[in-house]
């Protein structure tokens, strides 16, 4: 009757789409705040005949013994009957039960497994905004699982799943990152330049695989080896071994044979120490002086 759910939000506009509690970021019988942030996409249960939010504590404690839904009071006699209220729910447009649907067909839970079919729900439950089912679209349309490839639409999902679900940022970043890395292997100026787009965003959420790969592309296919220089740094910084030798080459490209000597250091004593805080901040002076 309970399933794991994948979306939460605090945001009233999300309320009736992620689920019908009256407030979505919080427990529909003990009102306690969802947790959020990608780490804690699961830790909340969905009931299909209502579709109610109940956090862990909740779901544990009060379906034990019951032979009810402690909201609606509906019969809790079968799994089946769960499942027969939600493709109710589903088929009657509501996109908190469409996006369920999708997942328990991903899942061959209680319903045949099918990627054809939990595409076709979770873009039902995409069209009504529900940031969930754009997450899963877009690793979808990345792999070409239950849908063409597309690396466009993959792209488009995860900025949507972003802008509408502030806590799917960093799940929304990790599918951009492999978005580029499919774009990789292609040399088209279009595929460059889509795959040099999401990177540079990337790089201003902080990450460092972003990091790391434009300062590939700028060093390899621009020959800016200054701006090269700094990206790398940057990603050392956050513990990236193998930017400092990026950082290394990248130096050495430009003449700058003390601050290649620098890097090189930093690359090896990293790699069998880790990076300790005197070493960030040598780093840090070095990178203001870039």
């Amino acid at each position: 009757m309970a399933s794991r759910g994948s979306s939460r939000s605090s945001q009233p506009s999300l309320r009736g789409i992620i689920s019908t509690n009256d407030d979505p970021g919080r427990c529909a019988l003990c009102l306690e705040e969802f947790p959020t942030g990608p780490e804690n996409l699961t830790v909340w249960g969905m009931l299909f005949c209502c579709g109610k939010g109940l956090c862990d504590r909740c779901v544990s404690s009060r379906f034990s013994a019951a032979s009810a839904c402690p909201v609606c009071k509906s019969p809790l006699s079968s799994s089946s009957r769960g499942i027969g209220a939600l493709k109710k729910h589903a088929k009657k447009g509501r996109p908190w039960a469409q996006y369920h649907l999708g997942l328990v067909h991903i899942e061959g839970c209680r319903v045949p497994e099918s990627d054809f079919e939990a595409v076709r729900w979770l873009r039902k439950a995409s069209k009504q905004g529900h940031p969930g089912a754009f997450l899963f679209l877009s690793h979808h349309h990345i792999d070409g699982i239950g849908c063409a490839l597309n690396l466009s639409e993959a792209k488009k999902c995860a900025e949507h799943a972003m802008s509408i679900h502030g806590p799917f940022t960093a799940k929304s970043c990790d599918l951009l990152l492999r978005v580029a890395a499919a774009y990789s292997p292609m040399k088209t100026v279009e595929a460059r330049k889509e795959m040099r787009s999401i990177l540079a965003f990337l790089v201003g959420k902080g990450m460092r695989q972003a990091q790391c790969g434009l300062a590939m592309m700028l060093r390899n296919e621009d020959k800016d080896y200054h701006n090269a220089e700094k990206l790398f740094a940057l990603a050392a910084l956050q513990g990236d071994v193998h930017a400092a030798h990026g950082a290394a080459v990248s130096c050495w490209d430009l003449g700058e044979y003390a601050r290649a000597n620098f890097w090189s250091k930093v690359f090896v004593k990293t790699k069998g120490e880790g990076m300790n805080p005197d070493r960030r901040e040598e780093c840090m002076e070095k990178i203001e002086n870039i």
